[in-house]
C-alpha cells in the first residue's frame, strides 16, 4: 500500500499502534509537516461565501448519506427481494453511493500537494464490494420484476466510480513533501487552525485509549513543539 509523504494528523492517530508509547513530540512534527495543507484548506473555507459553505455541508450529509444507502442496497440485494421496490432501490442506492465516493475524491482532488488517502481508498473499495455483492446477487438470483439490465446498468456505473476512485487515489496523488512552514511566521489565527488540527488527533488517540483523559489537557495546552516529549 502506498505511504503518503506527508500523512493526516487524524490518520497518524487512527493508525498509531495501541501499545507503543505515545510522543506529543512526534504529533507535533505530523501536523507540522501537515501544515501547509491544512493552512491553504482552511483559507480556502474562509474565502468562501455562505452558500459555498452550505453548500460543502449539505455535500457532506449526502456523503454520509450514500454511505449507508450503500450498505443499505448491498443487503436488500443479498436478501434476494424480487420486489417493485427493486428498482428504486437500486436506482437510489446506486446513486447516493457513487455520491458517497465522490464526495471524498472530489476534496482530496482539490487539495494542494495531495497525499495517499487511507478513507478515500477504503470507501471506494468498500463501495466496490457492495457494487459486487449486489451485481452478483442480481445476477445469481435472477429479476422478475424488470429487466436484468435495469438492475445491472446502476451498479456497474458504481462500480466504475469506485474503481476510479482507487485508481485516482494512487495514480494523482503526489510523493512531495508539502513546503515546510515557519511557525515563528505563522499568525495566531493561523497557530489556532493548526492547534485545532492537533486537538482532532488527540481527540482519537484519547477514544482509543492511547492518550488518557488526565493528560489530554495538557496535551492540548502545550505549545506545537517538535521535540520528543514521551508520556
Amino acid at each position: 500500500m502506498p505511504r503518503a509523504a506527508a500523512i493526516q494528523p487524524n490518520e497518524w492517530a487512527t493508525t498509531h499502534p495501541n501499545f507503543e508509547g505515545f510522543d506529543l513530540g512526534s504529533l507535533n512534527r505530523v501536523v507540522i509537516d501537515y501544515a501547509f495543507i491544512e493552512l491553504t484548506m482552511a483559507k480556502r473555507w474562509h474565502r468562501r461565501t455562505g452558500l459555498g459553505r452550505a453548500c460543502a455541508v449539505i455535500g457532506r450529509i449526502f456523503t454520509i448519506i450514500g454511505l449507508m444507502a450503500g450498505v443499505a442496497m448491498a443487503a436488500f440485494m443479498l436478501v434476494g427481494t424480487d420486489s417493485e421496490a427493486l428498482l428504486p432501490v437500486v436506482w437510489s442506492g446506486s446513486a447516493l453511493a457513487c455520491v458517497a465516493v465522490l464526495g471524498f475524491l472530489v476534496p482530496w482532488a482539490l487539495t494542494p500537494y495531495r497525499q495517499w488517502d487511507r478513507t478515500l481508498c477504503g470507501i471506494s473499495v468498500m463501495m466496490g464490494v457492495v457494487a459486487l455483492l449486489s451485481l452478483g446477487s442480481a445476477l445469481v438470483r435472477g429479476v422478475t420484476i424488470a429487466p436484468l439490465w435495469s438492475v445491472v446498468v446502476p451498479l456497474v456505473v458504481l462500480l466504475l466510480v469506485a474503481v476510479g476512485a482507487i485508481v485516482a487515489d494512487v495514480r494523482l496523488r503526489t510523493t512531495d513533501m508539502p513546503p515546510a512552514v515557519d511557525l515563528d511566521s505563522l499568525s495566531p489565527n493561523e497557530i489556532e487552525v493548526l492547534l485545532k488540527v492537533r486537538r482532532r488527533a488527540l481527540t482519537i488517540l484519547r477514544s482509543r485509549n492511547i492518550v488518557s483523559y488526565a493528560d489530554f489537557r495538557a496535551f492540548d495546552e502545550s505549545p506545537l513543539d517538535p521535540s520528543p516529549t514521551t508520556a
